[in-house]
């Protein structure tokens, strides 16, 4: 990624991620919203040479959702008027108050 530019399996990771995200919708049930995120997210797993899709490597899916948390985060900070950390401190609390008990639990 010495360009800047992020690789193909990356940008196709981020692009599948973001359909993840858009296939949710509050009026729906959790099932529904379940069935939507498996389809939209099964094209990480599809591993068949007639796919056209380039099929995004645990590497790229990483990275991809890296940049776009990076991206999202930061013009969250810039719009409130916020540090980029003073944002991940409530991203980390929202992910605490929506996490079940661990296994050490």
């Amino acid at each position: 990624m010495e360009s800047g530019r992020i690789p193909a399996g990356g940008a196709r990771a981020a692009h599948v991620l973001l359909d993840a995200v858009v296939s949710q919708s509050t009026g729906q049930t959790v099932q529904a919203n379940v069935d939507a995120m498996t389809i939209a997210l099964s094209s990480l797993t599809i591993d068949s040479p007639d796919s056209p899709e380039i099929v995004p490597t645990p590497g790229d899916i990483v990275g991809s959702a890296v940049v776009c948390i990076s991206w999202l985060t930061t013009r969250l900070a810039a719009s409130s008027g916020r540090d980029i950390e003073d944002v991940i401190v409530d991203l980390r609390a929202f992910l605490d108050s929506v996490s079940g008990p661990g296994e050490e639990d």
